[in-house]
């Protein structure tokens, strides 16, 4: 009996083990994930700000454009 007891102690343990390889693959990999989620975010947000920025750029060269051509049309 007491060899099917430790058997089946040993085979608990091994989950145990693969359970705290996993919990620290885990705690290792998450901060790592925000980090990275974090600046790709920071990124997209400078772009779309310097975007939103030679959107109006554009936008008033194409109105001052519109005024010249109006103009040398009347």
């Amino acid at each position: 009996m007491d060899i099917v007891t430790n058997n089946l102690f040993s085979g608990a343990d091994i989950v145990l083990a693969l359970f705290y390889i996993l919990f620290f693959i885990l705690w290792l990999a998450v901060p790592i994930f925000v980090y990275l989620i974090n600046k790709r975010v920071k990124e997209m947000r400078d772009n779309s700000r310097e975007y939103r920025l030679e959107i109006k750029e554009l936008n008033a060269n194409l109105k001052y454009l519109k005024r010249k051509f109006n103009e040398t049309n009347e």
